[in-house]
């Protein structure tokens, strides 16, 4: 997955500033994909040499200009293609799960201190984008999507409770509230 065709699926909607595109993607999309400015605005200057976004420049004569990007046409066609195409088998840097690969490094009570650790910041997570106002379309179904393998591992993270003097795993958290 590339900067440059989320950039491309944000810009659909309507056109954007690099400022509302860090936003929206922080409110919409932060629990599958994150970008900082450093990042978002040389995407866009390719996206825009690509020939996939148009810039219009607003603002006042004097002080700071807005550049406000629009998607065109052959950006649109890009996207459609990109979506469509095979997606290959999901490979995600997960420090949780890396952390859990390194276990047997620790003595007993630091492993269970390690997992519970863990669990505490995946339920802290859950809970966060829980109460985060939900998006439209399918960015809500992708936030769904986030909270079930949240969920999932912290089911299968209770599982380990043998090893990690977690407590057992227990009934399945609460089904997420559409809204």
């Amino acid at each position: 997955m590339s900067l440059a065709h989320v950039l491309l699926g944000l810009l659909t909607d309507q056109p954007r500033t690099g400022y509302d595109l860090e936003r929206l993607m922080r409110e919409d999309l932060d629990s599958i994909w994150r970008a900082e400015f450093s990042q978002i605005y040389p995407a866009l200057a390719r996206l825009r040499r690509a020939g996939y976004v148009v810039l219009r420049v607003l603002g006042p004569r004097r002080g700071p200009r807005r550049n406000l990007y629009r998607v065109t046409a052959a950006g649109r066609r890009e996207l459609k293609r990109w979506i469509s195409e095979p997606v290959s088998a999901p490979r995600v840097r997960d420090e949780g799960l890396a952390r859990i690969a390194f276990l047997d490094n620790l003595p007993s009570e630091e492993r269970r201190q390690a997992v519970a650790n863990l669990d505490q910041t995946i339920a802290e997570e859950i809970a966060r984008l829980r109460s985060a106002p939900a998006p439209r379309g399918f960015r809500r179904e992708a936030r769904r999507g986030v909270l079930e393998r949240l969920e999932t591992t912290r089911r299968w993270l209770r599982g380990l409770a043998p090893e990690t003097g977690l407590p057992p795993a227990g009934p399945a958290l609460p089904a997420h509230k559409k809204k």
